[in-house]
């Protein structure tokens, strides 16, 4: 399945009639139909007047050019599904494969200026200012069909990030190969504590989506995340019990406790109620593990950390003049648009900056 993207990043939509859209549902998604090109969705057919439908080409259609990006492997109502039922999902293609391969030189180039001591094993270390010196960043915090299962399953149009996007790499272990340390379990933003003004979020609208794009494949081996299948469901704090003794994968309050697998360019979405942690010492490949980390929620959620610094440097960087229409004005949004009023009723969230 494949985006149809025109001049300004929309994506040519089917329904009654087309349309062209910054997010990107089931009708959004292309696929040769012998002569022509369809939707997977509806009765659509268009006619290619040059092009081949393949990614990085372009197709001519009577309704103009555009530029042809690979979409999701399954129907986004899949993906909206599984999220609604499971509380996790992996959207593949949400980065393209040449972008993952511009993204993770930039990465590594930018953790050597930035932290040119911080070593080669042992945990995760971030590397700031990811949209300021990748637009590739930028286009993959800025995915159309991300963006539309997010919107879809937190019931809102209006989300933005309540972090810079953070770029990170988790280093070999070394010094914590076989160790088992303790902690870590937790929910994430804004489901943190001290934040909302109750523990328990049974009745409350969905407030978070963590949307963590994986540069480089997550595997067991090299420390994928570690999560409680379900546990989002719980709509409270991980239990003491699990931070206590070291997680050990299958035994004990730990038996159901999986990882998040998933192929390089591929994103985790998952509600930010789900009980998970960072596995440090389970990164046994030798190489670092890549990745963006994004908290998503509504545009009335206090940011948790102070944005203004990532904006700023996003401004005065080359990016926005690499990014189409579509792209510079969601990354306002997302990343540099002042939080919206929260509506009334909404629960009064405290500022931790």
């Amino acid at each position: 399945m494949y985006l149809l993207i025109d001049e300004a990043g929309r994506c040519l939509r089917a329904g009654n009639e087309l349309t062209r859209e910054n997010v990107a549902d089931d009708a959004c998604l292309w696929r040769q139909d012998g002569g022509a090109i369809a939707p997977v969705v509806g009765q659509t057919r268009l006619t290619l007047t040059s092009g081949e439908l393949a990614h990085g080409e372009t197709v001519v259609l009577n309704e103009g050019a555009f530029r042809v990006q690979v979409g999701p492997i399954r129907p986004m109502s899949e993906h909206l599904a599984e999220l609604s039922e499971a509380g996790f999902t992996v959207l593949e293609n949400v980065v393209t494969p040449e972008g993952i391969l511009r993204i993770r030189e930039a990465a590594m180039a930018a953790l050597a200026r930035q932290s040119p001591d911080a070593g080669d094993h042992d945990g995760r270390v971030g590397i700031r200012n990811g949209v300021a010196w990748s637009p590739d960043v930028a286009r993959a915090i800025t995915n159309p069909f991300a963006l539309w299962l997010m919107q879809t399953y937190m019931g809102t149009d209006e989300i933005h990030h309540c972090h810079a996007p953070s770029v990170t790499t988790m280093r070999p272990a070394r010094e914590l190969l076989g160790t088992f340390p303790e902690s870590g379990w937790h929910s994430d933003y804004p489901y943190h504590p001290g934040v909302l003004p109750f523990e328990n979020w049974a009745d409350a609208k969905v407030m978070g989506v963590q949307f963590n794009i994986c540069i480089d494949e997550f595997r067991a081996d090299n420390a994928a995340t570690q999560y409680q299948p379900g546990s989002h469901a719980l709509c409270r704090f991980p239990p003491k019990e699990f931070n206590e003794g070291g997680t050990r994968m299958g035994e004990g309050v730990h038996k159901e406790v999986r990882q998040m697998l998933a192929p390089a360019g591929a994103a985790l979405v998952y509600d930010s109620r789900t009980w998970h942690r960072a596995c440090d010492e389970l990164n046994v490949s030798g190489e670092h593990r890549v990745a963006i980390l994004n908290a998503v929620a509504p545009s009335w959620v206090i940011p948790m950390i102070d944005k203004r610094g990532g904006a700023r440097a996003y401004r005065r960087s080359s990016t926005k003049a690499a990014l189409n229409a579509r792209e510079r004005a969601i990354i306002e949004r997302l990343c540099n648009d002042a939080t919206y009023q929260a509506p009334v009723g909404a629960p009064r969230i405290r500022r931790h900056y």
